[in-house]
């Protein structure tokens, strides 16, 4: 083993051992914690036939009353300079729908039981509103399976239909791809849809963009020649969520094939079976660049973030990759640049391994996770009567995951969300 490796591994069981004894301590420090805790802490209420627990404390911060909530603002409006981290209950009365507390300050507070029952403190209530409330579960995929994984929604019924839209947004935040029909050839079509959801998340290139074959561009996009794989404006530090491709015109010829791979299959394949190529994408730094000129305003975007971003629980949370838009700068300790670029060059071997191919034709919005689906082009050539042009716009994931739980609401899918 050469040196190198034998330091990098050496400091990689010194980070874990450190990590486990940080680990130990805030285990026992949290058993105190909560060996500390009373009984007369909680309420405990059965509701549908389970027993659960609340704190008194969360309780109390979450009143419903109109002196503490503002219904139509639906917000927190009680005075924290007055509260009380440790209320008691002198009374609680429940009935069929809703339990009610009188506080030990006078105070009376009531609560719907599906309310509290949804927002309950056991493991497997919390992951039913996370996975139903915070955000659907993300399944991934293989491109073997792009057909099956990618599902086809109509334009007019998205635009007519609350379930049809719904569906459509839940297809796309589950696998990260959908696919448009029957859309009119317009230039305007796309703002029906982003309509539906919100709005537009404007950038450089502006509320919609146009991809076809520009000779003198700031964006390799604007090629017709091959484009290689990759996320859309990673050198934005709030990237853009989604991308939806409006397809009007499309090659007749050979070439102007889509190239899709689901990133999240392809890092929990490397954290399996290439552990520290994935360790390295998680923790190095990558700078991100993109210079220019559009609409006649100067650009020079720089924003520093890895390959693979993790969040807290160690879920995936974004994906950057972009060979053309990667700068030149590396943040890192230059012990670090080649195995990262082994690390990078495994990274994108994978992708090719698991991609999908998918030729859009014109009628067709092809809508994707931007922070998770790597998307790419082959050549193709223009003829005179046929010049292969897309309309483009993107809308945050923010926005998405708000309008899923507004049509939750409206169309009565999940009991005590508000």
């Amino acid at each position: 083993m050469s040196l190198m490796r034998q330091f990098q591994s050496t400091n990689h069981i010194i980070k874990r051992l450190y990590k486990s004894g940080n680990a130990l301590g805030n285990q026992i420090h949290t058993q105190n914690r909560l060996f500390k805790e009373k009984e007369d802490d909680f309420i405990q209420l059965e509701i549908k036939e389970e027993l659960l627990k609340f704190p008194n404390v969360w309780l109390r911060d979450n009143c419903q009353c109109n002196q503490c909530y503002h219904p139509t603002a639906h917000s927190r409006i009680l005075d924290w300079n007055k509260f009380n981290l440790d209320p008691k209950p002198v009374e609680v009365v429940k009935d069929e729908n809703s339990v009610q507390v009188t506080w030990d300050d006078g105070h009376k507070s009531s609560y719907n039981l599906n309310w509290l029952q949804f927002r309950s403190f056991t493991p497997r209530h919390q992951k039913t509103y996370t996975e139903t409330i915070y955000k659907p579960v993300k399944k991934v995929w293989h491109g073997s399976d792009f057909e099956k994984v990618c599902s086809k929604h109509d334009y007019n019924q998205i635009l007519e239909s609350d379930e049809a839209l719904y569906n459509w947004l839940q297809d796309l935040s589950t696998y990260g791809i959908a696919l448009i029909e029957n859309t009119p050839d317009s230039e305007t079509a796309l703002d029906g849809i982003v309509n539906r959801v919100a709005f537009p998340r404007k950038t450089h290139y502006g509320f919609k963009f146009i991809v076809q074959h520009v000779t003198n561009t700031s964006n390799v996009a604007y090629l017709s020649s091959n484009l290689q794989m990759h996320t859309d404006l990673p050198y934005y530090e709030y990237c853009p969520g989604t991308n939806m491709l409006h397809c009007l015109v499309q090659t007749l010829g050979d070439g102007g094939e889509n190239m899709l791979a689901d990133c999240h299959y392809t890092a929990k394949y490397m954290a399996q079976h290439h552990p520290e190529q994935f360790k390295l994408l998680t923790e190095t730094e990558v700078e991100w660049r993109d210079v220019g000129v559009e609409h006649g305003k100067e650009f020079f975007k720089l924003h520093r973030s890895p390959v693979i971003c993790l969040d807290n629980h160690g879920e995936i949370v974004r994906i950057n990759f972009s060979i053309p838009q990667r700068g030149s700068q590396f943040p890192g300790p230059i012990e670090n640049v080649k195995p990262w670029y082994e690390a990078h060059s495994l990274f994108y071997e994978l992708s090719h391994k698991f991609v999908a191919h998918f030729k859009t034709k014109a009628g067709n919005i092809l809508v994707f996770d931007n922070i998770r689906v790597l998307h790419g082009r082959n050549q193709y050539e223009d003829k005179g009567d046929n010049v292969r042009k897309l309309i483009g716009a993107y809308v945050d994931w923010d926005e998405i995951y708000s309008k899923l739980r507004c049509l939750k609401v409206k169309l009565e899918l999940e009991e005590g969300v508000q």
